[in-house]
């Protein structure tokens, strides 16, 4: 038995069952006895959670409406379980596989075609493996999550193997970028670009330039990729957050647009393109990317939560612009939503409080306000059986949620009794102290504690908003330590909230800040021209 494939391992992702039996026999010949098949991403994904492969073949194209093969890659990093080790080999036609190298981390290590030609697959795979073997040390530091070790050995890596010189620099570069060395990350995508021209080297050249606030480089790099149709998700997320960091949302949009054209199936790409559609009130769009995002996101990494209530948030708008029978239709759908939202997030407390509270709206802009009301009362007895750390999480919004409702004023007054307990906890007490400090104009005292309280609850959108509210003002008043991570923080947090699933008050409030933010990066600009 051939020892360099012996002991190994096979995941062969394939609609067609010729097709998959074929390279399973392929595979056979070659010594490989363990070999599993899935037909979609998500049973792939499966796969993957329950054991370890060295092999993961991907047929790209897995029919209309479904996702691709090369999802596996991103869904599979998103969700913890993407390991370095693992040799990812896309099965594509080679004028199709020409496009789907342009990203940085999602790139297959080896494209392959059919119909399948034995010779050719084995000559490739052990090219693969006697590459993997070399690095193998290399790979287990970085599927542990050890960068600074993993730098020093990808050094000394160099030094060993000089034939493998472009590959361990991309690894390198990869490594730079996730210890946020953004300068050195920069250099050496440049002196590999002057070495050869290829599409993954200008991604990371364009994301270490963005995260050094270099925003013209970060332009020029990833538009050259977009423009020659790559199939990189890295590219179009992050020329598209760009565009919206400068306030130029319309392009976001369009590009955006551009994007799920090319990759549906990307639940990622598509609650961006809705957050975004949201944010220009283009209903229609936003509806659209969003049920996109829930479908696609359902059972995998991308199942989140706030796709729902945006799809949900978006429907409840566009029914102001439809005539009454569309109206209706929409009302229903997002209705459904709600209900969608709570059984896939199994009757999570904050899944049935956010849908009551937004089925609340939904009732009472279509003039239903008995099932309104019962939405409230019903909201409000599901957050007074809340433990305490989560009705301290969850009380802006149901304070947004219930204004205006009959049971407004018992919220206000909860809210006052609530205030007293959550000194008792450390992030909600942070929290309070920074909006205490802030009014004081004790800026920097203010920044920290929000900072802190972000860190322990990141996904508080309250929190996220004082804390980009205290940092813009540090910046205007040119007291900001370091502008360029200010700035970068202010940019995370903004882009990690989900716009479109916000109340109308926290979206005007995300507006604004996000409009100041385009304002200080226009202006770092003028400044530098």
């Amino acid at each position: 038995m051939d020892t360099l494939f012996s002991g190994k391992s096979a995941l062969i992702l394939d609609k067609h069952l010729n097709d998959l039996g074929e390279l399973r026999s392929i595979l056979s010949s070659l010594g490989i006895e363990q070999v599993a098949v899935a037909s979609s991403v998500n049973m792939a994904l499966s796969v993957l959670r329950e054991q370890p492969v060295d092999l993961c073949f991907m047929v790209y194209d897995l029919g209309k409406g479904e996702k691709n093969g090369l999802q596996v890659l991103h869904e599979a990093q998103a969700e913890g379980i993407h390991r370095y080790a693992t040799s990812y080999i896309l099965v594509s036609d080679p004028e199709m596989s020409e496009l789907l190298f342009g990203s940085l981390e999602h790139s297959p290590d080896l494209c392959i075609s059919k119909p399948y030609d034995s010779a050719r697959i084995r000559l490739n795979l052990e090219k693969l493996l006697r590459l993997k073997n070399a690095v193998s040390p290399l790979d287990e530091l970085m599927d542990q999550q050890k960068w600074v070790e993993a730098l020093n050995l990808c050094d000394k890596k160099l030094e060993f193997y000089p034939a493998l010189k472009t590959f361990l620099l991309r690894i390198k570069g990869i490594i730079l970028l996730r210890l946020g060395h953004y300068a050195e990350a920069a250099d050496l995508f440049n002196a590999l670009l002057e070495m050869r021209d290829q599409h993954w080297m200008r991604v990371g050249l364009g994301v270490a330039a963005y995260r050094m606030g270099r925003f013209e480089l970060a332009h020029t790099s990833l538009n050259n990729v977009v423009n020659q149709n790559q199939v990189s998700l890295d590219a179009f997320n992050w020329l598209s957050r760009l565009h919206r960091l400068k306030g130029d949302w319309g392009l976001s949009m369009s590009l955006l647009r551009k994007s799920v054209m090319l990759q549906p199936s990307v639940a990622v790409l598509q609650a961006e393109l809705g957050n975004v559609a949201a944010r220009m009130q283009d209903w229609r769009l936003a509806v659209e990317a969003f049920r996109a995002a829930v479908r696609f996101g359902r059972y995998s990494a991308f199942q989140n939560p706030d796709y729902y209530f945006a799809l949900a948030r978006s429907l409840c708008d566009y029914m102001d612009e439809q005539q009454r029978e569309q109206a209706q239709e929409s009302e229903g759908e997002a209705l459904q939503v709600l209900e969608q939202a709570v059984n896939d997030f199994d009757q999570e407390p904050a899944a049935l409080l956010r849908s009551r509270l937004l089925q609340h709206d939904i009732l009472r802009r279509s003039g239903e306000r008995v099932r309104a009301d019962q939405s409230a009362r019903d909201a409000l007895a599901l957050f007074r059986n809340m433990p305490l750390t989560e009705q301290a999480l969850w009380i802006d919004q149901l304070s947004d949620g219930l204004e205006g409702a009959e049971v407004a004023a018992e919220v206000a007054q909860l809210r006052q009794e609530l205030t007293r307990k959550m000194v008792g906890i450390d992030w909600a007490r942070a929290n309070l102290t920074g909006m205490m400090q802030f009014r004081k104009h004790e800026l920097v005292p203010a920044r920290d504690a929000f900072w802190q309280a972000h860190q322990a609850q990141p996904e508080s959108a309250s929190i996220g908003l004082n804390l980009v509210q205290a940092d813009l003002e540090l910046l205007r008043r040119g007291q900001a330590q370091d502008p360029v991570a200010t700035l970068r923080r202010c940019d995370d947090v903004l882009h990690d909230i989900q716009y479109a699933a916000l109340s109308h008050r926290q979206q005007l409030r995300h507006k604004g800040l996000a409009d100041r933010l385009s304002e200080q990066v226009k202006a770092g600009d003028d400044q530098n021209s």
